[in-house]
């Protein structure tokens, strides 16, 4: 009856591999999803980003903020306060809404380098 102690093992030892797949397949489930809508913040950079360009400030200033000006530094490496940049926003984008200016301030000071 070796061909009956074979297949016994066979059997055996299939069982086994399929165990311990199922074993590890049990602790490898994926993370639960995390909703992935952006948040307020996130939609407010986006639109400031956004009205940025529209506005023609990344001529000078590129979309991150770091192109040198024959003035001086870079908008990033400005170290400029939330108060300075939305004075600015407010004189330079008058014709836009306060959402709006608020949106630019906040992705200009979210260039800014620490």
């Amino acid at each position: 009856m070796p061909g009956r102690n074979t297949l016994l093992l066979f059997a055996t030892a299939l069982l086994v591999f399929a165990g311990t797949i199922a074993i590890r397949a049990q602790g490898t489930g994926q993370a639960p999803t995390t909703d992935p809508s952006p948040t307020q913040e996130e939609r407010t950079l986006a639109k400031g980003k956004e009205l940025f360009a529209a506005a023609g400030c990344v001529n000078c200033h590129n979309a991150s903020g770091d192109k040198p000006l024959k003035t001086g530094l870079p908008l990033n490496e400005r170290g400029l306060s939330t108060d300075d940049i939305a004075r600015a926003v407010n004189g330079r984008l008058k014709n836009k809404t306060e959402d709006e200016r608020r949106a630019v301030t906040m992705y200009i000071a979210s260039l800014m380098k620490s």
